[in-house]
């Protein structure tokens, strides 16, 4: 089979392709600038929505608190130990007068404690001319506290709250007047709740106020604002509009947003510069369209050339190597140029003629390497490991634990039976999985058992399956020699069996504390770069065998187990087992 390239383009598909983009730019432009006005406007709008929704929050909850210090205050005045020394203040017994003052001040005290706003509680009794004050204490009138209530009273007509300077109260009378009470809210504790309101945003200004009264309370740090509050402050009160406005002061847009606090008979009003919501979104937008105007430009001229000096050898290279992939190796590329490409394509040819030849070279040797590794990693018995092994029989017949020492003989002369004995490359998995649990069974002897190891069955479903002969083994032995090498005790090795989708998984875990996690990073390195240096030993033996016996996504796959130790996974897709 020949594949022809010719050395002239047409001449009309630079300018289908140049159309083409053109087209699909278009209403790419254009969807892009209304998506970006869109969410331009949908930020905006959910700017506002959260800064309306935390006012109308706040303004909620403090009409609620102040209705239950109003509350609180009522319910003091038709206490009746209060009512009962209004009456009678004069004709009391001193200890009886003494018994229902002291009843009246611990009826205040609690008031303080019911809510965050309340600085002081008191009340006045004419029949006895004192206050009774949970800060001050019993006093006799006059007194400053008398005298600032006093004078508040005389307002006419009464507010809803009174100010005194920077302090605001809460006065009702009863019994014609014969009784005040009074609560101080704390100006401070209302300001901070304001300020929490306006500090997502730094030119907003949240205050409370009324047409008649102006602004109570602002978290206004300079004049601008204090001359601009008056003209925001709604003339008719706020009846459950949440909606924000749009209102333009000397030149300048803001929005703002009123809450009403019925308890104060006050509006909370917000408002934010307009250009501080939408100037980052402005900078957004500009930046958006210079970004889009070059990426444009960039295409247009990335698109022109690949397509003339790139694009059309490089697609017959690859329907070439397609081609290939369904293992068609019968093609030859001709082609009239005398470029790079020519180059690439004589290569192409040279390569298929190689690939073919070593295809049938590299697949004889596939088995072979395979039995090869086995044959070499069944020969390699560490002495060291035997040698500990007799140590320990021998330790044991010393102390005479004759039950322990037989068991670990019969345990190891299985052990070495099974390394050792020629046959078949391959073994049922439940063999394998026998042979790696004696083997944890000698370490754990050998260690006076400081490690132990826990296991789960196989399932009956694979336990007719065979698997490469010592797969498993070596990766507890790499467990037992590298993690617990600094003696810890409580040292523990945990293997499972699991199979899903024609994949068998064999895991082992462990919690040894020694693996860094630069460590770790190098064993996965090793474990998935490819060299020409054969590993022989170890997990990277196991690796490539498995890899090369069942294809790609088997092998061995390392990471950190969730015991903190090294946990390593062995993959067997059934499915890609290789003749």
């Amino acid at each position: 089979m020949k594949l022809r390239v010719s050395g002239k383009a047409k001449i009309y598909v630079y300018q289908k392709i140049v159309i083409i983009f053109i087209v699909f730019m278009v209403p790419l432009i254009i969807l892009n600038i209304w998506i970006n006005y869109r969410g331009m406007s949908f930020s905006k709008n959910t700017i506002l929505d959260s800064a309306t929704a935390s006012a109308a929050f706040y303004a909620k909850q403090l009409d609620k608190e102040m209705y239950f210090v109003r509350n609180q205050q009522l319910r003091l005045l038709n206490e009746q130990e209060l009512q009962k020394l209004s009456f009678r203040g004069g004709k009391l017994g001193e200890y009886e007068e003494v018994e229902l003052i002291e009843q009246v001040r611990a009826s205040l005290m609690p008031i303080a404690g019911t809510s965050e706003y309340v600085v002081n509680a008191g009340v006045y009794v004419e029949s006895i001319g004192k206050t009774i004050s949970g800060a001050s204490g019993i006093t006799n009138v006059p007194n400053p506290e008398y005298e600032l209530i006093s004078q508040l009273l005389k307002q006419s007509p009464k507010p809803s709250f009174y100010q005194a300077g920077e302090r605001l109260f809460f006065i009702e009378t009863e019994n014609n007047a014969g009784i005040w009470s009074y609560i101080e809210i704390s100006k401070t504790k209302l300001a901070e709740e304001l300020r929490e309101i306006a500090f997502l945003y730094r030119e907003s200004v949240v205050f409370l106020g009324s047409p008649e009264l102006g602004s109570v309370l602002s978290t206004a740090q300079d004049d601008r604002p204090d001359e601009l509050e008056p003209l925001l402050i709604p003339g008719e009160p706020v009846v459950g509009d949440d909606s924000p406005e749009v209102r333009k002061v000397d030149g300048t847009r803001y929005f703002i947003t009123h809450q009403p606090v019925s308890s104060l008979k006050l509006s909370l009003t917000m408002y934010v510069n307009e250009n501080e919501l939408t100037r980052p979104l402005s900078q957004f937008n500009l930046s958006f369209y210079i970004l889009f105007g070059i990426v444009a430009l960039v295409l247009v001229l990335y698109a022109f050339s690949i397509n003339v000096m790139i694009h059309r050898p490089l697609s017959n290279l690859v329907k070439a190597f397609r081609m290939i992939e369904t293992d068609n190796l019968n093609l030859v590329i001709e082609s009239k140029t005398k470029d790079e490409f020519h180059y690439l394509f004589q290569s192409f040819n040279r390569m298929v003629t190689r690939l073919k030849r070593s295809i049938e070279d590299n697949y004889e040797k596939k088995i072979a390497l395979q039995r090869s590794e086995l044959k070499q990693l069944q020969s390699q018995i560490n002495p060291h490991f035997l040698y500990n092994s007799f140590f320990n029989i021998y330790m044991l017949c010393k102390v005479n634990d004759a039950e322990s020492a037989a068991e670990l003989s019969q345990r190891l002369g299985s052990y070495y039976q099974y390394i050792t004995r020629s046959g078949s490359d391959e073994v049922l998995l439940e063999k394998e999985y026998r042979h790696a649990l004696d083997y944890c069974e000698i370490q754990c002897i050998r260690f006076s058992n400081r490690i132990s190891y826990d296991y789960e069955e196989i399932p009956d479903s694979l336990k007719g399956v065979h698997v490469p002969r010592l797969i498993i083994q070596p990766i507890v032995e790499n467990v037992f020699d590298h993690a617990f090498e600094d003696g810890a005790d409580d040292g523990m090795v945990l293997i499972g069996v699991a199979h899903e989708d024609e994949c068998v998984k064999i895991i082992v875990e462990d919690n040894g504390g020694l693996l860094t996690d630069e460590g770790l990073e190098q064993l996965q390195d090793r474990l998935v770069r490819k060299s020409g240096q054969k590993e022989t030993t170890g997990l990277i033996n196991v690796h490539n065998r498995l890899e090369l016996k069942y294809g790609a996504g088997s092998g061995l796959f390392l990471s950190r187990s969730s015991y903190g130790g090294l946990r390593a996974e062995l993959v067997i897709k059934l499915s890609g087992k290789g003749d």
